[in-house]
């Protein structure tokens, strides 16, 4: 059966927006194509009408898996915080018992160590997409220099994912609540 050009457009933003909450919530090592389409109705033979390959998906989903987790979520609680308030609303946001505790993940604390062990332009893509969410990171910070600000954005959020990993690998959940309450504090002061 042979379908529009639009189903197919369509069915390919699906598979794009699956495959990055899967790849968030199960890493890309623990994400299989087959499992990944079924979950959305479709064969696994479907998958090679839209990726010659998983690694063409991984680039592609970056975009999608950073939109959500810093765009959607992280960047909303900036805008709406008051003037002056919008970096203290990211850490707040980013290194909270919630968010270490949510099931959707975050493509920096879940898949850098992964990312690492990519290919070039599925490495390049994420790091584009990181660099994209960075600059409107960097927006939100004090300082004139455009490019201090994104060179601040950038040590703030990696030490920030970084923190994030340790606090989901902590075992002991109020260890890990102190934890994070010294982070936000830490890089609100330093950030700020």
């Amino acid at each position: 059966m042979r379908y529009s050009r639009r189903h197919k457009e369509e069915t390919h933003n699906r598979l794009l927006k699956k495959a990055a909450e899967e790849f968030c919530r199960n890493g890309v090592q623990g994400t299989g194509i087959a499992p990944l389409m079924g979950r959305l109705g479709l064969t696994h033979g479907g998958f090679y009408a839209h990726f010659d390959s998983k690694n063409e998906l991984i680039a592609e989903a970056t975009g999608p898996m950073f939109e959500d987790a810093l765009s959607r979520r992280m960047l909303a609680a900036a805008e709406a915080a008051p003037k002056g308030k919008a970096v203290r609303a990211i850490v707040t946001h980013y290194l909270s018992p919630e968010n270490r505790d949510s099931r959707e993940g975050c493509p920096l604390a879940g898949l850098a160590g992964e990312m690492a062990r990519q290919p070039e332009p599925v490495r390049n893509a994420y790091m584009s997409a990181l660099n994209h969410r960075l600059k409107r990171i960097a927006a939100l910070l004090p300082g004139d220099d455009e490019k201090t600000r994104f060179d601040r954005a950038r040590l703030l959020v990696a030490g920030m994912a970084g923190a994030m990993m340790i606090a989901k690998a902590m075992t002991d959940r109020e260890v890990s609540d102190h934890f994070l309450q010294q982070a936000r504090a830490f890089y609100t002061a330093a950030f700020e």
